[in-house]
C-alpha cells in the first residue's frame, strides 16, 4: 500500500476551497442561482471531508507501525504538522484583527487569559461560547477537534486492526448513524438555535464518529479481502452526491449530510488509494494540483485572518470587489505561507522535538 497518494492530497484543496467559498458566501449573502446557492451553502461538509480523510490517511500511513509503541514519535509528527503554522496564523490574527471579536465581559483580564489559554492549547472547541468569539475562533475549532482525534488515534487503530471486515463495515455504519443522530439532536433539542448549533457542530466528541469512520475504512483498504470500487461506481457516486446537494442542501443540518457524504467520501478515498491508473487519477496526481493540496491547510487558516480583515478595511471598494480581492489575496498568501512557513517549519520542529530527551 502506498503511503503517499497524490490524488488524496489534491482533493484536500477542493475541500478547503469549498469551505473558503462558503465563508465568503456568509459575507456576501445568498446568491441568485438556486442550485449554485445550495452547493455553496453546503460548504461546511468540507469539514466532514477533512475529518474522514484524516482518519483514513493516518490509518494508511501507520501500516507496518504501531503508534502505541512509539507514541512520542507519532505525537511529534502530528504536532509539527499542525502547530507551527497554526501559531503563526493565530498571532497574525491577534495583530491584524484584534484579540477578541466580542466583549470580554465584566472581568476582561481574566476572560482574555482564558481566551488565550484556550487558543494556545487548542482546546477552544470544547467551549461553545468561543465558536462565535470572532476573528477566526469560529474556524480554529476544527484544529482543536483534530488534536483530540490525534490523541485517540493509536487506541482506535489498535482496536480496528483486531476487527473483522464485517465488524469494520458495521462500525462504519454505526459511525455514520451517530454522526446524523448527534447533528439532528443539535438542531431540535436546544431551544437556543445558536447554542445548539455550536455545541453539536464544533465540540470534538460529536465529530469523532466521522474520524472513526475514516480510520476503519483505511484499515479495510489495506486488506486484500475487499474489492476496490471501480471508476464507473465513483462517477455515478459523484453525480449522485452532486444531485443530492443541489436538491437537499438546506433540508438537513450541515453535519447530518454525512448520511450521504461519508459513504461517497469513503468510496472515493478507497478508489484513489487502490488505483494508480486512469484519467481521473492522472488529473489529481498532477504536480500543480498536488501543490495546491499541500497548501490547503494554509488556505484554511489564512482565510480566518483575511476575511475579517477585508470585512473591516476594504468595504470602501464595494461588497463584490472586496470579496473578489479577498479571494485572490487569500489564495496568494496561502501559497506563500505554505512555502515560507509551513513547509520549512515542519521538519525543523520535528527534528528539534525528536532530539529532546524523554522526561
Amino acid at each position: 500500500m502506498r503511503k503517499h497518494i497524490p490524488p488524496l492530497t489534491s482533493l484536500r484543496f477542493l475541500a478547503a476551497m469549498w469551505v473558503f467559498v462558503f465563508h465568503l458566501y456568509l459575507w456576501h449573502g445568498p446568491i441568485a442561482f438556486g442550485t449554485l446557492d445550495k452547493m455553496i451553502h453546503s460548504g461546511p461538509v468540507g469539514m466532514t471531508f477533512f475529518f474522514v480523510l484524516s482518519g483514513f490517511i493516518l490509518a494508511l500511513a501507520s501500516e507496518g507501525t504501531n503508534p502505541l509503541t512509539d507514541f512520542r514519535g507519532y505525537a511529534v509528527r502530528r504536532f509539527a504538522r499542525i502547530y507551527p503554522i497554526y501559531l503563526f496564523i493565530l498571532v497574525s490574527g491577534w495583530l491584524l484583527n484584534g484579540f477578541a471579536g466580542d466583549d470580554l465581559g465584566e472581568k476582561p483580564l481574566r476572560s482574555a487569559a482564558a481566551h488565550g489559554i484556550a487558543d494556545l492549547t487548542l482546546t477552544n472547541a470544547w467551549f461553545p461560547q468561543l465558536f462565535h468569539g470572532g476573528h477566526g475562533r469560529d474556524g480554529t475549532w476544527s484544529l482543536s477537534a483534530e488534536m483530540f482525534f490525534y490523541a485517540l488515534f493509536p487506541l482506535i487503530l489498535y482496536h480496528a486492526r483486531e476487527l473483522s471486515d464485517r465488524a469494520l463495515t458495521l462500525g462504519i455504519r454505526w459511525a455514520i448513524g451517530l454522526t446524523v443522530f448527534f447533528s439532528l439532536l443539535g438542531k431540535y433539542i436546544q431551544p437556543d438555535p445558536v447554542a445548539g448549533f455550536a455545541v453539536f457542530y464544533s465540540i470534538p466528541i460529536f465529530r469523532l464518529p466521522e474520524f472513526v469512520a475514516g480510520v476503519f475504512a483505511g484499515v479495510l483498504a489495506m486488506r486484500t479481502t475487499i474489492t476496490p470500487p471501480t471508476g464507473r461506481q465513483l462517477g455515478w457516486g459523484f453525480l449522485g452526491i452532486v444531485a443530492y446537494f443541489a436538491i437537499f442542501a438546506k433540508s438537513l443540518p450541515f453535519v447530518a449530510h454525512g448520511l450521504f457524504a461519508i459513504p461517497f467520501l469513503l468510496m472515493a478515498f478507497t478508489y484513489f488509494a487502490l488505483t494508480s491508473e486512469g484519467r481521473v487519477v492522472r488529473i489529481f496526481a498532477h504536480p500543480a494540483f498536488v501543490f495546491l493540496g499541500e497548501a490547503s491547510f494554509a488556505l484554511y487558516l489564512v482565510q480566518l485572518v483575511t476575511i475579517p480583515w477585508f470585512k473591516a478595511n476594504a468595504m470602501g471598494l464595494g461588497l463584490r470587489p472586496a470579496i473578489a480581492l479577498c479571494f485572490v489575496v487569500t489564495l496568494a498568501l496561502a501559497c506563500l505561507v505554505h512555502v515560507a512557513i509551513e513547509r520549512p517549519m515542519r521538519p525543523l520542529v520535528s527534528r528539534w522535538l525528536a532530539s529532546k530527551p524523554v522526561a
